[in-house]
């Protein structure tokens, strides 16, 4: 036979009719407020059974259809405080775990509120560290730089030493024949410098003295390196282009007129001015080359020989080859023009006819 249900909008009439009906459910094995599968794993219901009377073993049906009504209600009263408890147990079980999670979370805010103050100055010397740690790396870079500039420091005093080590490696006698011919080179140079700078006649004839005077050797190279510079560099156009003579300086009672008016006579006595201006020689001695004049051959053949600048006498020399034909492979080769000339005068003359 089926228990009698009822919906879960219907509640019970009373408490004992509750008592009852969970009395019921558990004498059918039903899974309601009671863990396991049947009315007998309740220890209250069982010793409430315990206390109903015996029943005889050959009961008549009337009394197995009617039975003890004051120990039912007493089982049901059983239940019923039984399932209070059980419900007075689940509410007071929670209630404590709500409290204790409020009071959790309620530490954790109070313990973040305490170390607040400190985690901001911790993120704040973080901050720090991190600024100081850019500032090592631009340092550290700058360091590199300096050490690679150091490096090659070492390494160019590194080669002074070899060099000083093979120096101490040759004999005194080497060593003084050495700096003989460091000086002597040296002075070459200086020689060659003030022939192209200064025009100076004197520094260019003791650089053709000093390589005729060597022997065979670095010394007679050096000499002949600095002659060919300095011929190198008159070879390089007219140096004095663009300057014109002052004729109404140099001759007052010319003045007005211009350089190329000016006859052979007054050309060659500009030439022949020792005292004057060096630019103004040179420029006589090139404007020469018009005035085909056996005194004017004389004149260029004097100043080469002895001017003691020259531009002069690479400007005379150079009209004296325009006027007799004469070739030279070398640029201020005094010697050979002058050897050529002493052989050549007569001949010179008569093509000149005058």
């Amino acid at each position: 036979m089926s228990q009698p249900t009822r919906t879960p909008d219907q509640a019970p009439d009373d408490a004992v009719s509750e008592a009852l009906e969970s009395l019921g459910q558990s004498l059918s094995g039903s899974h309601g407020d009671f863990p396991g599968s049947g009315a007998f794993t309740d220890p209250d219901v069982v010793a409430a059974l315990a206390n109903l009377p015996t029943v005889k073993e050959r009961a008549s049906s009337a009394e197995l259809v009617q039975p003890d009504r004051p120990a039912i209600e007493c089982l049901a009263e059983e239940e019923f405080s039984s399932s209070k408890r059980k419900r007075n147990r689940r509410s007071n079980f929670w209630l404590p775990l709500i409290i204790l999670g409020f009071v959790q979370v309620a530490a954790v805010m109070a313990g973040l509120a305490v170390i607040w103050p400190e985690l901001q100055n911790k993120l704040h010397s973080l901050d720090s560290a991190s600024n100081a740690l850019s500032k090592v790396q631009d340092e550290a870079k700058l360091l590199q730089q300096r050490l690679e500039v150091s490096e090659k420091r070492i390494d160019s005093l590194l080669t002074e030493v070899v060099e000083m080590q093979s120096l101490r490696a040759l004999n005194p006698d080497e060593i003084r024949a050495e700096f003989e011919y460091l000086g002597e080179r040296n002075r070459f140079i200086r020689l060659a410098d003030a022939a192209i700078l200064n025009a100076d006649r004197d520094a260019f004839d003791q650089l053709l003295e000093r390589a005729g005077e060597a022997q065979e050797g670095e010394l007679r190279n050096g000499a002949l390196a600095e002659i060919n510079r300095v011929r190198f560099a008159y070879l390089n156009g007219l140096r004095s282009s663009g300057f014109a003579l002052p004729v109404g300086e140099l001759f007052p009672s010319l003045r007005g007129k211009d350089e190329l008016e000016l006859e052979t006579e007054q050309l060659i006595k500009i030439l022949v001015n020792r005292e004057g201006v060096a630019e103004h020689r040179a420029r006589a001695a090139y404007l020469l080359a018009d005035h085909r004049h056996i005194k004017a051959v004389n004149a260029l053949v004097d100043a080469v020989a002895s001017d003691s600048n020259l531009d002069v006498v690479r400007e005379a020399s150079l009209t004296f080859s325009e006027m007799t034909g004469y070739r030279s492979e070398e640029l201020l080769d005094v010697s050979s023009l002058v050897e050529w000339w002493q052989k050549n005068s007569s001949e010179v003359k008569l093509a000149l006819g005058n």
